[in-house]
């Protein structure tokens, strides 16, 4: 992992948009409706070293080059890379679908707790929702629930330039830590 012993935490603040705190020297950075704390030794996630997963996308987006957020036109994992991932699709996109009609009549206890919002669908859907993710990255994830004539379906897809704050690895890494987060409530709420 990259150090942040030599880094300017006030710098690192203002690009990406997070809190830098003085008197403790760490960083408060918001990711899928939870904080997290950035110290020079490690980051902490409900005052807990954060899970090794959280830990990568995090220092990912800190040492982004990215400046400035682009949200549309909205962009699969696909448009990133030489063709679409079907572990993406089997890995993070299915076990949402699994769940569409849930989420959907449980949308409103929900969204508060990742950082989302309802959205336009672009296809018709059921539901869709904008995720703020990251500060300067965000999720589009779209719902359509079972009917007599279609299967339910789910897609998610990032903001148009969210390849210039996380690489793709952090991309899947952060959709796969959002449907888990999102399955995880629907347990616990």
């Amino acid at each position: 992992m990259k150090s942040l012993d030599h880094r300017s935490f006030p710098e690192i603040a203002e690009r990406v948009c997070a809190l830098y705190n003085e008197e403790q020297d760490a960083l408060l950075l918001g990711m899928l409706g939870q904080e997290y704390i950035i110290r020079r030794d490690g980051i902490l996630l409900r005052g807990q070293k954060a899970p090794e997963a959280h830990a990568a996308v995090v220092m990912d987006y800190l040492f982004s080059p990215g400046t400035t957020t682009v949200v549309t036109p909205w962009r699969a994992i696909g448009d990133f890379s030489d063709g679409a991932s079907p572990d993406f699709r089997k890995k993070v996109e299915l076990p949402i679908t699994h769940y569409a009609a849930e989420i959907i009549n449980r949308a409103n206890s929900l969204l508060p707790m990742v950082d989302a919002t309802t959205a336009a669908s672009l296809i018709g859907g059921d539901l869709a929702l904008t995720v703020r993710a990251l500060p300067k990255v965000y999720l589009h994830l779209e719902l359509c629930q079972e009917t007599q004539d279609f299967p339910a379906d789910a897609w998610i897809l990032f903001s148009n330039n969210a390849n210039e704050f996380l690489a793709l690895s952090s991309l899947q890494a952060l959709a796969e830590l959002f449907k888990d987060r999102l399955l995880s409530l629907l347990r616990i709420y």
